[in-house]
């Protein structure tokens, strides 16, 4: 089901893509739970219909969509299960980072476009804590030591994205603006430790662990600044600030829980017995209120979201660099719409009462993952004081 990157899908057609997945993952749903990553047939599946690498550039394979049809993945995606709408967004997310990468370098390293990153870019740390490393500069390379936390996806990983610090003589290398640097490093699987930490309320099948690597030589043509990396690829998606995509994609996943959640309710109302007289809760005023402020607001929330991720598509149609309001735009619908979708989940959940409470109820799962999906530093509420200090007339300032 591999597609032609010569042939444009329309979003309808990938979000056909993402519905094909129902019975598998419906199969899988609880396996996945279990283990605490995506089965081994999920994974496949996905990667057949190239779901990981929504923004892998076209000069490497991939198919560069929009922010649009992407989060219009997420949220098809995430309406089967959270944890696979999260796989798919993270990895979606890192394959960004490939523009960051000499083409000859990436072209090899990807091997037509397919290739998923997992990792974690951002953050600080020294080589005892999670969240960053330090590397060493040899002839060629450097050699990196480190440990890093919420690798999702690790388990399925093609490279391993880790950040660190980089020591020369003795000093740690500075950036143009006189701080220190940090500096991203790609790094093979099989040259690190998967640590078994994923043990969470919810998203538990997304693989999150931390991992661990030993002085491991990273080449210098797979090593790039975090907060300020050359773009070899012309699109202003490459070049932008990543928050601006990234955080799309993420409220993608928390709207699409929110419909899950909705749609089951609707279900549980049809069947469940009402008090005494009525035959269901469907037949209950309060159901009816329930689920139409639970309507409105998923709604609102998808509107909200897909109008900010227009308007900075046309930007990269264009060819043009997105601006510090489109910007600032697109954080604070983020914000608003996975914490929307975090409100109709709680409204759903407590109206069905004791059918909400079973590890087997849908509703159970979707208020797990939606609450953990807003979490993320770059999700949920972190949109909102980048918005506001834009919005106040001090500029904007993000990853």
């Amino acid at each position: 089901m591999t597609t032609d990157t010569t042939v444009e899908l329309t979003p309808e057609q990938w979000v056909e893509r993402c519905n094909s997945l129902a019975p598998l993952v419906a199969r899988y749903r609880d396996e996945a739970e279990f283990e605490r990553h995506l089965p081994e047939p999920v994974v496949e599946a996905m990667r057949e219909r190239e779901l990981f690498c929504t923004w892998m550039p076209k000069s490497l394979g991939g198919h560069e969509l929009t922010i649009e049809t992407s989060v219009l993945i997420m949220e098809a995606l995430s309406r089967l299960d959270g944890s696979v709408g999260w796989n798919s967004m993270i990895s979606s997310n890192h394959s960004i980072l490939w523009s960051h990468i000499e083409h000859d370098v990436a072209a090899e390293m990807t091997e037509g476009g397919r290739h998923v990153i997992a990792g974690t870019i951002g953050g600080g740390g020294d080589r005892n804590a999670p969240g960053g490393g330090v590397a060493t500069a040899v002839p060629g390379g450097y050699r990196i030591t480190g440990k890093w936390a919420f690798a999702s996806g690790c388990h399925h990983a093609d490279w391993m994205v880790a950040n660190g610090r980089i020591s020369e003589d003795g000093e740690l290398r500075k950036g143009p603006d006189g701080n220190v640097g940090l500096f991203s490093f790609l790094i093979p699987p099989d040259r690190v430790t998967l640590l078994d930490t994923w043990y969470t309320t919810g998203m538990r099948g997304t693989g999150s662990h931390h991992f661990e690597a030993t002085d491991v030589f990273v080449p210098e043509d797979r090593v790039f600044s975090t907060g300020r990396p050359k773009t070899y690829e012309p699109s202003p998606i490459y070049s932008t600030a990543r928050s601006t995509p990234w955080s799309a994609n993420i409220a993608g996943v928390a709207i699409g829980i929110a419909r899950d959640a909705v749609d089951s309710f609707v279900e549980i109302a049809k069947v469940k017995p009402g008090t005494v007289g009525r035959s269901s809760l469907i037949e209950r005023d309060s159901v009816h209120r329930t689920v139409g402020e639970a309507e409105g607001k998923v709604r609102a929330a998808r509107l909200l979201l897909l109008d900010a991720a227009r308007q900075v598509d046309a930007y990269i149609a264009r060819g043009e660099a997105i601006p510090d309001e489109a910007a600032a735009t697109m954080r604070t619908a983020t914000s608003v719409a996975s914490l929307l979708s975090r409100e109709v989940v709680d409204l759903v959940y407590e109206m069905a009462g004791s059918s909400s409470i079973y590890m087997t109820s849908r509703l159970d799962r979707c208020f797990r993952d939606v609450h953990t999906t807003i979490s993320h530093a770059v999700g949920g509420i972190n949109g909102m004081p980048v918005a506001g200090r834009y919005f106040l007339g001090l500029g904007i300032n993000q990853m």
